[in-house]
């Protein structure tokens, strides 16, 4: 099956989640990812939680990749690592500013090596700028680009979100970046460096919030989660929460109409923002309702009126969503001794060229010699790496 990156070349040397999750996209597609990691494996590998012994935090990172140990301090592992440049369509780390130049794949290294070689960079904030030096997490690019003070209660403290945004956000473009710098090289034959911010790719998800607050006609900030600028929010249902959105018109109308208050649709419409103003009043005959129903029945009736609506649900409920099932959003992959782990599986939906199988996350240094291998090395020369523990393992 050709999928949309088959041919690719990318060299991973990253750790954690977005270098990972970016290569995994592309993996995902068709791309050839070997991972390289240091002897005793990037931290991602220990990362709780755990199950039987493996890493679901790595997994879920890592699926359909070849990985090879190279010790990047030592001149015969600089020189493996130098050979496999020279194939590579793609580089990608997360390692920070610096880190790349001192073990032998920074971007002027990479471009005499290869230069065709695209090289993504994925900093906490960027190869420039007073804070170009400062390393970062993913609760602390969420803390700085205004995500953690927009989430939470109006009279709460501003709320860290559960799961990796700003990494897997990263992710995300940096796989965007990857695919922008083939593109160009199409047309100028020649690769490029990418830098890649974590605080820059969270700007996006700013959107009109950024532009109120560059006009001083506003301070974005926390709502919870009723929108201020319209009729949302959530709304106790008797087994669990529901939310309802019932925002054009129509829907308003067909809402006001299901609760026994058809004059809501006639308020809302002689006074347009009505139902915004008066939301607290509403809200309290909204809850009633919903109370006396359980989230299945209230989004049922909502749903057939037309209305605009949708269960809150676990990540425990996800796993049996009838949705997710249809659509194969997760997927189980292979772990070791017959034990899977359920991922999140490719988001996109190629009709001509689909993402492949997700296929296992590589065993440590699981393919070094098939690597070496495909690079000319003999089978002396491969265990003379081993023994001198360039690969970190004796023989």
């Amino acid at each position: 099956m050709i999928s949309a990156m088959s041919g690719v070349r990318v060299l991973e040397i990253a750790h954690y989640i977005a270098g990972p999750q970016c290569c995994q996209i592309l993996a995902d597609h068709g791309a050839e990812v070997i991972k390289v990691e240091p002897p005793d494996g990037e931290m991602g590998r220990r990362a709780q939680p755990v199950h039987d012994g493996d890493s679901l935090y790595f997994a879920a990172n890592n699926r359909t990749k070849r990985a090879i140990t190279l010790d990047l301090r030592s001149e015969q592992g600089k020189e493996v690592l130098h050979e496999l440049i020279g194939r590579a369509d793609v580089l990608v780390t997360n390692y920070a500013n610096g880190v790349p130049d001192r073990l032998g794949f920074g971007f002027d290294e990479v471009h005499r090596i290869n230069p065709r070689a695209v090289m993504v960079h994925i900093t906490g904030f960027g190869r420039t700028g007073p804070y170009s030096s400062w390393v970062a997490y993913d609760g602390i690019i969420q803390a700085m680009s205004g995500l953690a003070d927009m989430t939470g209660e109006p009279d709460g403290a501003p709320t860290i979100a559960g799961p990796f945004v700003a990494d897997n956000v990263t992710g995300m473009q940096a796989a965007m970046a990857a695919m922008l710098g083939l593109l160009a090289r199409e047309r100028t034959g020649r690769g490029q460096l990418i830098d890649v911010g974590m605080l820059d790719s969270m700007f996006p998800l700013l959107a009109h919030h950024l532009s109120v607050a560059a006009a001083g006609i506003g301070e974005p900030t926390r709502w919870g989660s009723a929108l201020p600028t319209n009729y949302s929010g959530l709304y106790p249902a008797g087994d669990g929460w529901v939310y309802i959105a019932p925002i054009t018109p129509k829907m308003w109308e067909s809402f006001s109409a299901l609760l026994g208050h058809p004059e809501w649709a006639e308020q809302e419409a002689a006074e347009r923002g009505w139902r915004v103003r008066e939301r607290e009043r509403i809200d309290a005959q909204v809850v009633e309702w919903t109370r006396g129903r359980t989230k299945a029945e209230v989004v049922a009736a909502l749903q057939a009126d037309g209305v605009v609506c949708g269960p809150v649900q676990s990540v425990a409920d996800l796993v049996s969503d009838p949705q997710v099932r249809a659509r194969g959003i997760a997927v189980e992959v292979p772990l070791r001794d017959g034990v899977h782990a359920t991922v999140p599986g490719p988001a996109l939906r190629l009709a001509d060229t689909p993402a492949r199988s997700p296929g296992r996350p590589p065993g440590l240094g699981e393919h070094t010699d098939e690597v070496l291998a495909q690079l000319g090395y003999s089978a002396e020369r491969i265990s003379a790496l081993h023994r001198d523990n360039v690969t970190g393992r004796a023989s």
